[in-house]
């Protein structure tokens, strides 16, 4: 048997197995669906293998919200690899369809985009340079009085074309921030991250409702829980790095390095107990290679990292 023939059956059975292991914990789970179960089981040893694995991932997933009618509406099926297969991929696609989804419909709107793991650089009709990271959206409107962007999802960094003429607004549906000419960056709120602008360069001026605040290189200004700005100095260089492909750590809790890694690669990745969550990393990782980075992650933390089809990660303390 070829190497890739054996690949495709590993990953079938990793999908069946799956598969069962999220009808039978559903409620409506009938007595057919037990027996054709116990059919599927009895045809392979690698069956029972893979679905002991996958029972045991989900005892630690109890956490993890899966939509019951998602569940109820894929269990009805009656065919079994259709059923199997679909509830497989449910598994492990629902955390993120919707942000997905999402994208789909910001990137419809946008002038320019990047995909998920995407780096790359636009240049405006005026000679502003944008550099777009990972699943980034964003909207251009220029006039003879004003030039607009609207960041409808992700992050940009703006090196702006000097023109007092026509002053250059970056906003994002909660925050604008206008400047003559500057570099600094713009992120939405998205997951785990609250939204900032950074300056790395030159004065912006901030704003939100009534509230206007200037912020000046080397600081960072976002919204609190209060909705109110706060400015703060801030590590531009390190923060930014992403435009010459690296992602730089200084001291920072896993769960914050796992949720910046996660926005470069497909998929998610689940930490499951604090302990793990909290530990620390420094370090300076090429964003175009995640595996990498989660390989030396669990080679300098006590941690266990476990993939599953390669949509789904799981990291946790390692057991002495």
């Amino acid at each position: 048997m070829s190497n890739k023939r054996a690949w495709k059956d590993k990953d079938r059975i990793a999908e069946d197995a799956a598969g069962w292991v999220a009808r039978l914990q559903s409620s409506d789970a009938t007595e057919e669906d037990h027996k054709q179960f116990a059919e599927w089981l009895a045809l392979d040893p690698a069956h029972r293998e893979a679905h002991g694995m996958y029972r045991r991932l989900w005892g630690e997933l109890r956490d993890v919200p899966i939509p019951s009618d998602r569940l109820k509406k894929l269990a009805r099926t009656r065919r079994r690899t259709a059923a199997a297969r679909a509830m497989g991929f449910a598994v492990v696609a629902f955390v993120f369809l919707s942000m997905h989804q999402i994208g789909l419909l910001d990137r419809l709107r946008a002038d320019h985009s990047t995909s998920v793991g995407e780096v790359r650089m636009v240049a405006l009709e005026d000679g502003t340079r944008v550099d777009l990271n990972t699943d980034t959206a964003i909207s251009v409107s220029y006039s003879e009085k004003a030039r607009r962007v609207k960041v409808l999802r992700g992050e940009a960094f703006f090196d702006v074309a000097k023109n007092p003429a026509r002053p250059f607004t970056v906003e994002d549906g909660t925050i604008s921030a206008v400047a003559i000419g500057t570099r600094y960056s713009v992120r939405t709120a998205t997951g785990g991250f609250h939204g900032d602008i950074q300056v790395e360069e030159g004065r912006v001026d901030v704003r939100t409702g009534s509230e206007r605040v200037t912020v000046d290189a080397g600081h960072e200004a976002a919204l609190n829980a209060e909705g109110k700005v706060t400015v703060r100095p801030a590590d531009v260089g390190s923060t930014t790095a992403w435009r010459a492909g690296k992602l730089v750590f200084s001291n920072r809790p896993l769960k914050d390095v796992l949720d910046t890694l996660e926005r470069y690669r497909k998929g998610r990745i689940f930490i499951l107990d604090e302990a793990a969550a909290g530990s620390r990393v420094s370090g300076i990782f090429d964003l175009k290679d995640t595996e990498e980075a989660l390989r030396e992650i669990e080679t300098t933390l006590p941690v266990t990292v476990t993939r599953l089809t390669g949509l789904m990660v799981i990291v946790r303390s390692r057991t002495p």
